[in-house]
């Protein structure tokens, strides 16, 4: 399994956003420390078609430690530079929607140019970035603003919106 590959350099800071493995939003500002010079395969577990992609190692700002640098590929978005003005909406509004989707506090077209400055050419999921200007309780039936309506999807959460947006626009 290979993806193409992601244009990271060492001693750059990079902004990572992604769904953990709990189903939440997750935003990391990081410094990388060290690039693989190809990205490895680490099966979730063993003979596993599932995992993610060691890419390097990375530090998190003010903190000696340093970490592995392993993502889904098709699922994160890897924007260069810190401090990029868009929050998880658990950071954001003290509330998270936990749908295994990527809930980002912001609005929709600030959110499509923060992507526009991915570097990640593997990101994929387009459909599952949610809009959240205003805290989960504020929002029209409890629910963001798909951020790409148009982008094919098979992710039940997705349909499950699309199915009560075109429901009460009739």
């Amino acid at each position: 399994m290979q993806i193409e590959s992601i244009p990271l350099t060492a001693g750059a800071r990079y902004t990572i956003y992604g769904c953990s493995d709990s189903a939440m939003t997750t935003r990391q500002e990081v410094t990388v420390t060290r690039v693989l010079p190809t990205p490895e395969f680490r099966s979730a577990y063993v003979n596993s078609t599932r995992g993610c992609y060691r890419l390097g190692t990375f530090k998190v700002s003010r903190k000696r430690s340093e970490f592995y640098l392993d993502l889904k590929a098709s699922g994160t978005l890897i924007i260069p530079g810190w401090n990029t003005g868009v929050l998880a909406d658990h950071e954001a509004h003290n509330s998270f929607a936990m749908s295994a989707t990527m809930n980002l506090a912001a609005s929709p077209e600030a959110i499509r140019e923060l992507i526009e400055k991915n570097i990640n050419p593997n990101f994929s999921q387009f459909d599952r970035i949610i809009a959240y200007p205003k805290p989960l309780a504020e929002m029209p039936n409890q629910q963001g603003i798909l951020v790409y309506p148009e982008a094919d999807t098979s992710h039940a959460v997705i349909l499950q919106m699309r199915e009560k947006i075109g429901g009460a626009e009739e």
